[in-house]
């Protein structure tokens, strides 16, 4: 692998996918022939849909995200009014996650199989462990250790199980007629994926295991950066009243939270902020924009990069460069809130925005279409849980150490921390807009308008 400091990220950016190739990278970092995960190299299906149809209609999405995470947090977290009780944020977040993502991909009432969410998060889990095994021994090896590894057979059998649950859906839907269509039927990944589908990537099995590839893409990453945010948060307790106190206004000036639409998420700044400020101290991976040369390429000053090589960025070195951030050992939880008020900046700096120096989503035409998506799942989950509850770290620990594995980093997942509902006058629903507002969310812009002016 060649490792690449940033001055090549705009040359690098211009060459076409017939050069150098993101999705055959990202095939070979997850061990794709292995995992499963090969067939994102035949069907870009899930990504156009990502870009045509998920981000336009966020505004769309917001309410049913708020509805699922409202089931969510009455499924799954711990009854803990008047008292602080133990729990995994991991296990936990994830199944926030799990649940909000599942009502996007899929819609109701399948998004709430128990089967279905086993499957888009443990077939994640087995495809890390099996590619941080596969890594460790040469190529030649992979074939006849993945025949004897249980995460790979495992992962097979997610496939197979997420065909047998969402094939007779797939054929289903295209059987309904208009008059059995209720309106919020169509809006979901998967309907979107069947509307946009050409020809040659309509085949129903296909569609089932982009599904899983999409949680894959989704769940984890989501759930790692929400985790890292309560494990800041809880161990750099002055924050928490000054995000409150942002939330507070918003609801004063725009209405209820449930009445939100993707533009008042971004107007929450400082929670912005710190999410990225977290995203900095445990980035996903030490490693990104990646490429594999599918042919040779000279650049500019003459270095060669040579036909089958495979690129990449240390983003988190680039990330963290003096020249790049200042005091970049210092966590400031609201250091891009401060960028952003000046002049010419105030667009800049936000969680979802790519630059050459800020790297975790990629850059450019190929940069993580999903990041606009996950950044309001985020938000949702975190206002939710930063006004709901008080978090705090067990007595005499700090906040859980990452673990790492080859370059990726995750949040401790047996960690614990301590959780207490408050009052309820304090809660999210008690807080009471300025002025009245309308009880029906209004007609959005379009996600071009809203994009232009974010980015």
């Amino acid at each position: 692998m060649l490792v690449l400091p940033p001055a090549y990220v705009d040359e690098l950016r211009s060459l076409p996918s017939s050069i150098a190739s993101p999705t055959v990278a990202h095939a070979h970092n997850l061990m794709g022939s292995h995992t499963n995960m090969n067939i994102i190299l035949r069907n870009n299906l899930h990504f156009r849909t990502l870009v045509e149809k998920v981000t336009p209609n966020l505004n769309f999405l917001t309410a049913p995200m708020q509805d699922e995470l409202d089931y969510a947090v009455e499924k799954d977290l711990p009854e803990c009014e008047g008292e602080w009780v133990s729990i995994k944020p991991y296990h936990v977040i994830l199944r926030l996650v799990s649940r909000i993502s599942a009502r996007i991909f899929l819609g109701l009432p399948l998004c709430r199989s128990e089967e279905w969410l086993e499957i888009s998060t443990e077939f994640t889990e087995n495809v890390f462990v099996s590619l941080v095994v596969l890594r460790l021994f040469p190529m030649w090896t992979h074939g006849l250790i993945s025949f004897l590894l249980p995460s790979s057979y495992k992962g097979a059998n997610y496939i197979r199980r997420s065909k047998k649950l969402l094939v007779p859906e797939i054929i289903r839907r295209r059987q309904e007629t208009p008059s059995e269509k209720k309106p919020e039927d169509g809006m979901n990944l998967l309907s979107w994926m069947m509307e946009i589908a050409t020809p040659t990537e309509s085949d129903p099995s296909d569609m089932a295991h982009l599904q899983v590839v999409m949680s894959l893409a989704s769940i984890h990453t989501s759930q790692m950066n929400a985790v890292h945010v309560l494990y800041d948060l809880a161990s750099r307790p002055e924050y928490v009243e000054p995000l409150r106190e942002e939330i507070i206004q918003l609801i004063k000036e725009e209405g209820p939270w449930r009445q939100w639409q993707k533009p008042a998420f971004s107007k929450l700044k400082k929670l912005d902020s710190f999410m990225k400020e977290s995203q900095r101290f445990n980035p996903p991976s030490l490693l990104s924009y990646h490429r594999v040369m599918l042919e040779k390429h000279v650049l500019a000053d003459g270095m060669v990069l040579p036909r089958g090589a495979h690129i990449s960025m240390p983003v988190s070195a680039i990330q963290n460069d003096p020249e790049v951030t200042s005091d970049p050992e210092v966590f400031d939880g609201f250091r891009y809130y401060k960028l952003r008020q000046r002049e010419g900046e105030r667009h800049l700096h936000q969680f979802v925005t790519t630059q050459t120096t800020s790297l975790n989503f990629g850059h450019g035409k190929h940069a993580c279409p999903g990041r606009f998506f996950a950044s309001l799942e985020i938000k949702n989950i975190l206002v939710r849980l930063i006004m709901d509850y008080d978090w705090k770290l067990e007595d005499g620990k700090g906040r859980p150490p990452n673990l790492t594995a080859h370059e990726f980093i995750f949040p401790n997942p047996e960690a614990n921390l301590l959780m207490k509902k408050r009052r309820k006058e304090l809660l999210l629903d008690s807080v009471v807009p300025d002025a009245p507002v309308p009880a029906t969310r209004t007609e959005p812009e379009t996600s071009v308008e809203i994009e232009t002016r974010e980015l």
